[in-house]
């Protein structure tokens, strides 16, 4: 788009832009990001995100990433994962 074709050119010489003089186009009018959940915006996070505060469960101190490790595997592929050694001792069994 070149720059003639934006908007803000038309609207050059217009007091306040297309951003109204009252309400006035101005940084962060709610704060930024997240802000005012529990306050100003306590009814747009009830409607669309109900849950979002508070807790639920058990909390779960230094908990060690490796302990809980358990990939999922596919019960077709379990063969290809075994040493071709350890498989044939399986098969003359």
């Amino acid at each position: 788009m070149t720059t003639g074709e934006r908007k803000n050119r038309k609207k050059r010489g217009h007091v306040s832009a297309g951003h109204g003089r009252i309400g006035k186009h101005r940084k962060h009018p709610g704060g930024r990001g997240n802000a005012g959940g529990m306050h100003h915006h306590r009814i747009l996070f009830d409607k669309y995100h109900p849950g979002y505060f508070g807790k639920v469960g058990m909390r779960y101190f230094h908990r060690l990433r490796n302990k809980f490790h358990c990939p999922i595997v596919n019960v077709d592929k379990l063969w290809s994962m075994v040493p071709a050694d350890v498989k044939e001792k399986a098969y003359r069994r």
